[in-house]
């Protein structure tokens, strides 16, 4: 039943530059590299969906 929860590996590669600032915001917001990531990706598509349902309405 666990491994139905967990999710798979998934390489990403970051900029060198862009990882240090995750690492900072992780560390800032207690989260781990990992946590911070997806957060960070969840929010961008919530706020690409936004986005585009406004401009559908103007």
């Amino acid at each position: 039943m666990q491994d139905k929860l967990r999710a798979s590996p998934f390489p990403l590669r970051l900029a060198d530059r862009v990882k240090e600032e995750v690492k900072g915001e992780a560390s800032k917001n207690r989260r781990s590299l990992n946590a911070e990531i997806g957060l960070l990706i969840e929010e961008g598509l919530k706020w690409r969906e936004m986005r585009s349902s406004r401009q559908v309405q103007a």
